[in-house]
Order: C-alpha cells, then structure tokens, then sequence
C-alpha cells in the first residue's frame, strides 16, 4: 500500500525516525549500498528480497541475465548523465548478481564521473577478478589501465615513488590488452597518453608508430601538438 507515492511501511519507519528519506537516498547511491562498511538494516534487507522474488519471477529464476540486463540499463543512464540514477541501477543490479563482473565496472565508472578514481580502482581490480567475457576483457583492462595512469599523475613528484608504482601498474594493464588484442584501436589512444602523463615522451612516440603501422592514426591534433611541444617527433 502507497500514501502519496510513499510506501506505508517506509512512512512508519520515517515518522518513528527510524530512517528518513534523505538517509535512505544516500544509501542507495553508494556502491553495494555502502557495504560492509554499511549495515543493512532488517528492513532494508526485506526489500531487497521483494525484489529479488520479484525480478526472478519476471526472469523465470535467471537472476544472472537479469543483472546484466539491468547493468546494460545502467551504462546508458550514465551516459545521459545521471550517476546517481546509475548507481540506483548498478546497486539492483548487484543485488541480483554479486558476481556480476559488469556491476563493479558500472560502480568504478560513476565514482570516476563523481571525481572520486581512487574509490574507483578497486572496483575495477574487481571486475577483473570476475570478467567472464574474453571480448570485453582488453577494454575493461585499458580502463584499469587508464585510471591507474591518471592515479599516477595526480600523485605528482612530490610522491615519487607511489607515483612510480602506480604509472607501473597502468602500463602493465596496457601490455596485457596488447597480448589480448594489438588491434583494440582505444588501447593505443589510451597507452600513448598514458605515457604522456608519466613524461615518457619517447615511448608515447613509439607507441603512436606503431598505431600507425597498424592503420590507426585517431590521436588528436591537440595531443600530437602538446606532445611534440615536449619532444619533437623522432626521425623528423
């Protein structure tokens, strides 16, 4: 039963200040709705089971399809623009399925959205813990790759070493995608700019040449113009 759109049960929880609505918005645009950190209070627990039962009736039982459809939901609300409606979406998602490698990218791409990558990195070493989909693997690792980058950047000189390890950790992410797939067009876009960011301007050459001989040349003029501001071309 609703009173003015508000579920009654949810409005005596409200009104005995158990929770408030503001309270429980916060909860649901956290990743796993801030677990474990969070504890999931028994009524929020039984709402989760009510749509679990729900959705796996609609599904026949196949929760595992059902969270990557909802995943796949999901990614398009946040190329709309609304994280915290694609966090709403991801976190249903997850309730359906736990292993679903799809949700901890989804989580990982809003957190980035929100201006929060160093939240977001271990959610995508999740995701490849769990990535079932040989097809999907060297772009979820040319992401890994391009936040463990951007990580390192933000590290700066004055944290030298973990500036080191992180830039480290990229490119080790973008060799395995070459392993994968030297064809994946973004990995080189992604790499050479990543090796930009680490000021190893001589690498991030060699890698557009070889884009290059590939039959990939999609680097903007403005990266090629910043870059050949720190070093001219080699070999012209």
């Amino acid at each position: 039963m609703y009173l003015h759109g508000i579920p009654v049960l949810l409005l005596l929880l409200l009104l005995s200040g158990c929770m408030t609505v503001a309270e429980k918005e916060a909860i649901e645009v956290l990743p796993m709705y801030g677990q474990p950190g969070l504890v999931r209070s028994d009524y929020l627990q039984r709402e989760d089971a009510a749509f679990i039962r729900q959705i796996s009736y609609r599904y026949r039982g196949n929760l595992k399809r059902a969270s990557r459809e909802w995943s796949r939901q999901a990614v398009d609300i946040l190329r709309l623009g609304d994280a915290d409606a694609a966090m709403r979406q991801f976190n249903r998602a997850w309730l359906l399925d736990q292993d679903n490698y799809q949700v901890y990218w989804g989580f990982a791409q809003v957190l980035v959205v929100r201006g929060q990558p160093a939240e977001a990195a271990g959610y995508l070493d999740k995701a490849l813990a769990l990535i079932d989909d040989p097809y999907q693997k060297p772009a979820l690792l040319t992401d890994s790759g391009t936040l463990y980058s951007l990580l390192g950047e933000q590290a700066g000189d004055a944290q030298a070493a973990r500036r080191a390890t992180l830039f480290a950790e990229a490119n080790a992410r973008f060799a395995e995608v070459l392993a994968l797939d030297d064809n994946f067009a973004p990995l080189w876009q992604h790499w050479a700019r990543s090796l930009y960011r680490e000021g190893a301007y001589a690498a991030a050459w060699e890698t557009i040449r070889q884009a290059r001989r590939r039959g990939m040349n999609d680097f903007s003029r403005g990266f090629i113009q910043d870059l050949s501001a720190r070093l001219p071309e080699p070999g012209r």
